[in-house]
């Protein structure tokens, strides 16, 4: 750890210390008649506002005229009791709130008319009946916030069947979802990327769990459990208070508190399940929470829930690749060279734990205890089979080499010649997050507020197993005169299905036969992922009145310290023994439809088989003298994706919150973060050869200082400053109108594998005869630490109007992102280039660069509303959609590109979410559709016909409940009901599929009982 975050243990530590030295007993208060009132109480003086709060419930209401005096009140609209409207306006004045007879409330200074009952009201309340209130409640937060937030409240997460995170986030406006396995893993927001989104936990960095050691900063959302959570918020724009690590928008977890809870808390739920595709795919999942208040006067809370989940799953995938054109056929027409077929079969667990303890001794202090800790396993098995073309063979003249395609039609092809290289990758993957917090908020007199955190937050990803078993076998070439050892047809999918097969160039066997595929090679890795950071802030708040205007003056700075390793291990042993093919010893080989498999759906009438884990280890361990370590390739993929990287993050931060008029406000503010990390990583020499042609005593690779399967060290540091400002506008323009806008900058750090500069190198040196000159070449791949980190000027606007019975609500909005520094692939040629103190005279370099600026715009647009208006029993229905139109584009120098103006990667141009939902007595049920148009893939090339896009993707899900009053519950939910494949295709008229997944369908029964 660096010696920064000593400091800040210590600090945090003393503020939270002072936080939880003991005071008057804790704010008691009697309820006053729980009859609510649908409020709107503008802005204004809080004397003014008091007034007019007991003018709108017809009651009287006394307070202390010097307590409220010089201070400014925030709008408070929506349905409240008495009490808790004004416990709400009076928040942070040290007034507690006791009722003085039937009409009447009395506003006291806490600590007097002891004896009274404790205010259950304490807190926002988060607790919610079903899926209306639950949208009702996350549209009051929305409403109350300062800048634009999509809430999803405790009734979504995890509900309709949204079994982590991603899956509920994929409903509201503008977020485009990222699958794997069927199930949604990352987010993107407004078209941006993953890696430029910010996930934090109550406010609280919470670290990243990779995937494969390579998602880098985006955060695979699927880790994270949907149970018991008590709201998520999509934070749009950017405040100055917030981490400026936040181009998409700012993901926060809300956990629960016992304070949220009128009492004690305690529930428990299971449920279980299957997925169609496949055999005995069995779902089943458990849930219990439990939160209560304790201590004479409820000053302490504890909240504390465990999950398990449990998954069987099984998909089938289909890709293509290496497409080639071929002359006589249209330009932009192309054919697949590379084909996989493939299955995976596994199981995902998920378990874990969080706790709130809370310590609110008076209405001015109170200090937390939260931990957070989620597991995540995947053990699965993908056996795949790649066919490969292969180019016919050499005829003496006039013949000619058969090329590798011979296309009949624009659907019907073959290969020369093939290779069936089979493949079986078994794999256990864990990742384990874990979060503690302490922290703490005291107010001192009537306008001071401190709060701190002190966190700290860890998360690895660990492969201790993970093998891939290989068979590999080629055909021969065909001659001229002869026909392709394999033939395809494309179907109306553009899916390529063998048609035919030359055997008479495979021994009379194709590649379903186990006798025609040779044991070829064994791999393993093991990798150890890990992210730990540690995160200390302070906070000022100053809120008072200047000139008969509410101001609100905060002040803050906070430090980040992260630790990021990735340690790859890996081991080869190639096959060297007498030529075995898979039929050759028992075992070897297992049918993809074999145990929890199914015959091949993509393409039909395939009997695919592939290498069988268990026979293949049985073999390797009967014959280990048939195999030889490759100590040359696992030296070099040991080391292709490891670094370390320390990353330390200052940032300090002033903003103000003027009420201008009660209807009007601004924030107005800025943030400063400087970043400074230091990478280490290494560089593997793949070669350094010489030419035959050089002339004796000329060679120069004496000037190179190191030579074939050398390891050089390769680490540099970086650092840069941004300075992020902001201006919020709000605007209540009528009762039930608001108007937002605002000016923000934020950045976005390039992704960890992009500035590690992990390099592959290989030198050589040539002979110019004519200019009697030896050169020295050098081509490496590698990262670059010298990235200079995204940056967004946003503008939004969003106009939301409030139906007056709080039955819903419609928003407008619009966003322009001005993004500068977006992050691409390159490949730079130089002269008299130098690299590890050597002058190369030509240099290639493959790696990543900054682009020039882009944009990203969009419109989005809500509705949510309660059918409240229709007659009993149609009274229950209701709808809520949303819809979202993107637009992006980036300018990337990619030589030989025609056009370098692209869109933003994840980028969807059209999302529409659409609810239908009802809910009377204890019946609630909920049918919704999602839609997400094309999204570009990860990278661009030089030819933009083989740009790669995800296809739009529509499912349907359901759900139907019955709660029995008495807090029992059932539910039956169906996901994907219309079994939507995941499809990829290149940007040519969407024919050539370059890849194509199914998953199935999932059904549940779940039961929930509430104590």
């Amino acid at each position: 750890m660096s010696v920064f975050r000593h400091v800040l243990s210590g600090a945090t530590i003393l503020t939270s210390s002072v936080m939880l030295v003991p005071a008057a007993h804790a704010q008691q208060t009697a309820a006053a008649e729980q009859i609510e009132i649908d409020f709107n109480v503008p802005a204004q003086n809080l004397g003014a506002a008091l007034n007019e709060l007991a003018r709108q419930a017809s009651i009287n209401i006394a307070f202390p005229v010097e307590t409220v005096s010089g201070r400014t009140s925030a709008p408070l609209r929506g349905k409240f009791t008495p009490a808790e409207a004004a416990r709400r306006l009076t928040t942070g004045t040290g007034l507690r709130v006791t009722e003085a007879g039937r009409r009447s409330l009395v506003l006291v200074r806490s600590g007097q008319g002891a004896g009274a009952k404790q205010d259950d009201s304490e807190g926002e309340m988060i607790v919610v009946n079903g899926f209306r209130a639950g949208l009702a409640n996350s549209r009051d937060i929305a409403r109350k916030s300062d800048n634009l937030v999509d809430v999803l409240s405790a009734d979504d997460v995890g509900k309709l069947p949204d079994t982590n995170i991603a899956e509920a986030l994929r409903r509201m406006p503008s977020v485009y979802l990222i699958r794997d396995q069927g199930e949604g893993r990352y987010v993107s927001i407004r078209g941006v990327d993953p890696i430029l989104n910010n996930v934090t936990m109550n406010g609280q960095t919470i670290a990243v769990s990779d995937t494969d050691g390579e998602s880098g900063r985006a955060a695979p959302l699927d880790v994270l459990s949907s149970s018991a959570l008590s709201r998520v918020e999509i934070n749009k724009v950017t405040l100055p208070n917030m981490d400026g690590q936040s181009i998409g928008g700012t993901i926060n977890i809300v956990t629960p508190s016992a304070y949220d809870y009128k009492g004690a808390y305690f529930n428990v739920s299971a449920e279980g399940g299957y997925n169609d595709f496949g055999k005995d795919n069995r779902i089943f999942a458990g849930n219990v929470a439990f939160g209560d208040k304790f201590g004479a006067d409820d000053e302490f809370a504890i909240f504390i829930s465990g999950e398990y989940w449990f998954k069987q799953y099984m998909s089938q995938s289909y890709t293509a690749s290496s497409p080639q054109t071929v002359a006589g056929f249209p330009d932009d027409y192309y054919f697949p060279t590379s084909i996989v077929f493939a299955e995976s079969i596994g199981e995902k667990e998920r378990y874990g734990v969080t706790a709130n303890l809370e310590y609110r001794p008076t209405d001015e202090g109170k200090a937390w205890l939260r931990y957070f800790f989620t597991q995540y396993n995947d053990d699965r098995t993908r056996p795949q089979i790649t066919i490969r073309g292969l180019a016919g063979r050499a005829v003496p003249a006039p013949g000619v080499r058969r090329p590798i395609l011979n296309p009949t039609s624009l659907t019907e092809f073959g290969f020369a010649g093939y290779r069936a290289q089979m493949e079986n990758r078994a794999e256990v993957q864990q990742r384990p997050v874990h979060q503690i917090v302490l922290g703490g908020e005291q107010q001192f007199g009537d306008h001071w507020t401190l709060t701190s955190n002190l966190n700290y937050t860890t998360a690895k990803e660990i492969n201790p197993y993970q093998r891939y078993f290989e068979a590999i076998t080629d055909t021969l070439g065909a001659l001229p005169s002869q026909d392709p050892a394999i033939r395809f047809v494309l179907d109306d999918r553009g899916i390529a299905r063998p048609i035919g097969y030359n055997t008479a160039l495979s021994n009379g066997l194709n590649f379903m036969d186990p006798a025609f595929n040779k044991v070829f090679r064994l791999r393993g890795v093991t990798s150890d992922v890990k992210e730990e950071t540690m995160t200390g802030n302070v906070d000022l708040t100053w809120n008072g009145e200047v000139g008969g205007r509410g101001l609100k003056l905060r002040t803050g700075f906070k430090v980040t310290s992260r630790d990021k390793s990735v340690d790859d291990t890996d081991y080869r042993y190639q096959f060297t023994g007498p030529v075995t093919t898979l039929a050759d010893f028992p075992g070897l080989f297992a049918h993809f439809s074999d145990g929890r498999g199914e015959p091949y759906v993509p393409v039909s009438g395939l009997d695919l088989l592939a290498p069988n884990r268990a026979g293949y280890e049985a073999f390797f361990d009967a014959h280990p003298e048939y195999f030889t370590y490759d100590a040359v390739s696992a030296a070099a993929n040991s080391m292709e994706n490891d670094y370390h990287l320390q990353e330390d993050i200052f940032a300090g931060y002033l903003m103000g919150d003027l009420q201008v008029t009660p209807d009007f406000s601004l924030i107005a503010g800025a943030r400063v973060e400087h970043t400074r990390s230091n990478i280490a990583a290494q560089g593997f020499v793949a070669a350094v050869t010489s030419s035959p042609d050089i002339p004796a005593g000329r060679s120069r690779l004496g000037e190179v200082p190191f030579v074939t399967s050398d390891i050089v060290d390769i680490s540099q540091s970086h650092s840069y400053t941004n300075i992020l400002p902001a201006l919020v506008a709000r605007w209540d323009i009528a009762r039930d109108w608001l108007l937002r806008a605002s000016v923000t900058t934020n950045i976005g750090r390039p992704d960890y594998t992009d500035i590690a500069p992990i390099s592959t190198i290989v030198v050589g040196e040539s002979y110019d005869a004519a200019n009697d000159v030896v050169d020295l070449n050098a081509s490496v791949e590698i990262g670059n630490p010298a990235l200079k980190p995204y940056k967004g000027l946003n503008f939004d606007a969003s106009l939301d109007y409030y139906f007056p019975d709080r039955s819903g609500s419609v928003s407008v909005g619009a966003f322009y992102k001005r993004v500068d520094n977006a992050v691409y692939g390159i490949v730079n040629e130089y002269r008299d280039h130098e690299f590890e103190g050597v002058i190369y005279d030509n240099y290639v370099e493959e790696t990543v660069a900054n682009a020039d600026p882009g944009h990203i715009r969009g419109i989005e647009i809500s509705l949510q509303k309660d059918f409240n208006f229709l007659p009993a029993p149609f009274d229950g229905f209701g709808i809520y959609a949303n819809a979202a139109f993107i637009d992006s584009e980036v300018e990337i120098d990619i030589p030989g590109r025609p056009d370098g103006h692209v869109p933003f990667f994840n980028q969807a141009d059209r999302i529409y979410n659409l609810q239908l939902y009802y809910e009377r007595g204890g019946l609630s049920a909920r049918v919704a559709y999602s839609y997400q148009g094309d999204a570009t893939g990860s990278s661009f090339g030089a030819n933009p016909d083989l740009d790669n896009y995800r296809a739009p993707r529509k499912t349907v899900d359901a759900q139907v409940g019955y709660a029995f009053g008495n807090g029992l519950r059932l539910t039956l939910t169906g996901s994907n009901l219309t079994n939507q494949a995941a499809l990829n295709y290149r940007n040519n008229d969407k024919f050539f599929v370059s890849s194509y997944e199914l998953y199935g369908r999932e059904f549940r029964l779940g039961i929930s009982k509430t104590f």
